[in-house]
């Protein structure tokens, strides 16, 4: 994995409770609680946003072709509701022009738990909601994930084929579900091999956002079932052409 030289977040311990998407309940940490990594986490991958948890950078990994995703473009993060001044102050000092939320809110607004007011005045916000959708339980949860909301997951991923929206934040409540489908998906279409793509999904469980590997290797399954990353993509209409700009955009 690359490295830079980057700060940590500030401690803090979270307390456990639960998120219930459709019939799967996944237990998490309070995500407007700043959990501080272990002091051997990698340089540069974990963001400092006070009041938000699990705030990372997606890049600096390697890709099969010997290039590399780049930094400073694309950050995943649990919800910002509770950002701080001075998380707001750390917001605005990453430069983020874009912010998607896939929470399943029916507004856009900092108003009755949307993102903080600063993330407003910051940026666009787009509202992409991914919620549990009708429960199949013959699919896996994150392949209901997609298949129930491929718009919002469309739609997400073609906002990184215009370089203009860059750089750009995607979150959802813990960082670790929604947001880890989206980092899947985007990693396995930049290249980065798929023991890489878990690696940094578990990086949610040291922050106190647990994950389920079991449920990402489904996915990934799926992706593969469906003839490869390109196809599955191009299944909930992203085209080759939108595909091909977003490693354009997001590879050097």
């Amino acid at each position: 994995m690359g490295s830079r030289s980057g700060r940590l977040v500030q401690v803090c311990v979270a307390a456990g409770v639960s998120l219930v998407y459709g019939c799967a309940i996944v237990p998490v940490g309070d995500p407007t609680v700043t959990v501080r990594p272990p002091a051997d986490a990698e340089p540069g991958r974990w963001v400092i946003l006070d009041g938000a948890n699990n705030t990372r950078d997606i890049g600096g990994y390697l890709t099969r072709d010997g290039r590399r995703v780049r930094w400073g473009a694309v950050y995943r993060s649990g919800e910002l509701e509770g950002l701080t001044p001075a998380g707001c102050e750390a917001f605005r000092a990453l430069g983020i022009r874009r912010v998607v939320d896939f929470r399943n809110r029916l507004a856009s607004s900092p108003l009755f738990g949307g993102d903080a007011l600063c993330v407003f005045e910051a940026a666009t916000v787009d509202l992409l909601p991914v919620g549990g959708g009708d429960n199949d339980p013959t699919l896996p949860a994150y392949v209901q994930f997609v298949r129930n909301n491929a718009d919002s997951y469309r739609r997400a991923l073609s906002l990184l084929a215009e370089p203009g929206n860059l750089p750009l934040l995607y979150h959802c409540a813990a960082g670790k579900d929604r947001s880890g489908v989206m980092t899947a998906l985007l990693l396995t279409l930049l290249g980065v091999d798929r023991e890489t793509v878990m690696q940094d999904y578990g990086l949610s469980d040291l922050v106190g956002a647990t994950t389920n590997p079991q449920a990402m290797i489904d996915l990934l399954d799926e992706v593969d079932r469906q003839g490869g990353i390109e196809a599955y993509l191009a299944g909930i209409g992203l085209s080759p052409a939108t595909q091909a700009a977003i490693r354009d955009t997001l590879l050097e």
